[in-house]
């Protein structure tokens, strides 16, 4: 018989999270330019390498961040992760209604066009940033998660959340857009999704909130 670890249930949490911000509605249609961009012939393979460690700093940090805030206030007592089961269910429900927690901003990422390893590092923090506004819920849910963790454990789940975006992005993202971006209006599989994915989060916020699990 096979049981999960909590370092298990914390690593498959950040990639189902990560997924989930893959599918991100707003981000979804833009995946083919962002791709022509990063694989660009001029200096593919130096700009894909670069986007690689930018995209995924990036969330590591945010991690890092997290799991500090998150150290210093767990040393209050229990309290605070109540607040956190509370706060991943109200990020579930904003999921849920399409509910943007963080404002972004436009950055044209067409300048990174042609460039190499530098440019490919900033370009992964650029994307990184237009994927932050559409899946807000989804990534202040991972966050929560991470700040009550250690901050390498808060990196490294992070970092795995990374990948759960930019695997899927560099390899089937183009196919996938076009796929699933096909007609008019909002497509069925969105309002599902979101269903889906924010009850999860519901359910692993009560969760939290109970004390049944140590995320």
């Amino acid at each position: 018989m096979v049981t999960l670890t909590q370092t298990d249930i914390s690593v498959w949490l950040a990639i189902f999270h990560g997924l989930l911000a893959f599918f991100s509605p707003c981000v979804l249609p833009l995946i083919p330019g962002f791709v022509g961009i990063i694989m660009f012939k001029e200096k593919r393979i130096q700009r894909l390498f670069g986007f690689f460690i930018g995209f995924s700093f990036m969330f590591a940090l945010l991690g890092a961040i997290s799991s500090t805030v998150g150290g210093f206030l767990l040393s209050f007592g229990g309290i605070i992760e109540k607040v956190i089961g509370i706060s991943i269910v109200i990020l579930g429900v904003a999921y849920i209604f399409e509910l943007q927690i963080f404002k972004g901003k436009s950055i044209n990422v067409w300048k990174f066009k042609g460039t190499g390893f530098v440019g490919g590092l900033l370009l992964g923090g650029a994307i990184g940033f237009v994927w932050i506004p559409c899946s807000s819920p989804v990534l202040g849910s991972m966050l929560l998660i991470a700040a009550q963790k250690s901050v390498i454990k808060g990196m490294w789940l992070l970092f795995v959340y990374s990948l759960g975006i930019s695997i899927p992005f560099l390899t089937i993202g183009t196919l996938l857009s076009k796929a699933l971006s096909f007609g008019f209006g909002k497509p069925a599989w969105e309002k599902w999704l979101r269903i889906i994915g924010g009850s999860f989060i519901v359910i692993l916020g009560i969760l939290i909130l109970l004390g049944e699990l140590k995320a």
